[in-house]
């Protein structure tokens, strides 16, 4: 049975930079960190300062703390979710703690082409889930009022929708294309 008395407490200070180093090697061992990241968990579990700057230059040396590779790996990561602009990926990075200069590098890679088809699988995403509200504007006894605040009100949700996933109004354009190619307005 697991014992509580042995986990180190919180407020227990760790006695050496080699306790810290030990604590970020499991901290590792279920995912990966910026150093930034790495240096707060650190002094969560009780490292000082000195300690876990200490045990941080002990993984880069080591290749174990590498926010290059961390960079890449939350970019093919945030990639692979598909349906997320610019504005996102530097949200995510930045909360993250990835450094800036590591940042810009990581977004230099995402192209306007490659913005263009993540807003085209979020244009598509938007659609699916609205199918609904869509299909009330081709009601034959809503009259022309209605369908024009209806109208309204879809466009707002999808600028919304853009916005909130970090898509800039010139991405937005291209879920308004589709509604207006999908709606007949």
């Amino acid at each position: 049975m697991w014992n509580q008395s042995s986990k180190k407490s919180s407020k227990e200070k760790f006695a050496s930079a080699q306790e810290a180093y030990n604590c970020a090697l499991n901290l590792l061992s279920y995912r990966d960190f910026s150093d930034k990241k790495m240096k707060e968990r650190l002094q969560l579990k009780g490292a000082d300062e000195e300690q876990a700057e200490q045990a941080i230059a002990k993984l880069q040396h080591y290749g174990l703390l590498d926010e290059q590779r961390y960079a890449a790996r939350v970019f093919e990561g945030w990639l692979n979710k598909r349906c997320y602009g610019r504005l996102h990926l530097q949200a995510e990075m930045n909360k993250r703690g990835i450094r800036a200069d590591i940042a810009q590098q990581v977004l230099e890679q995402f192209t306007p082409e490659l913005e263009e088809q993540q807003a085209e699988y979020a244009a598509q995403l938007f659609l699916e889930r609205n199918k609904q509200k869509l299909s009330q504007l081709q009601d034959k006894e809503l009259d022309a009022q209605a369908k024009q605040l209806l109208n309204k009100k879809i466009y707002a949700a999808a600028g919304r929708f853009m916005a909130a996933r970090g898509f800039s109004s010139r991405y937005t354009q291209i879920l308004w294309e589709k509604l207006q190619g999908n709606t007949d307005i």
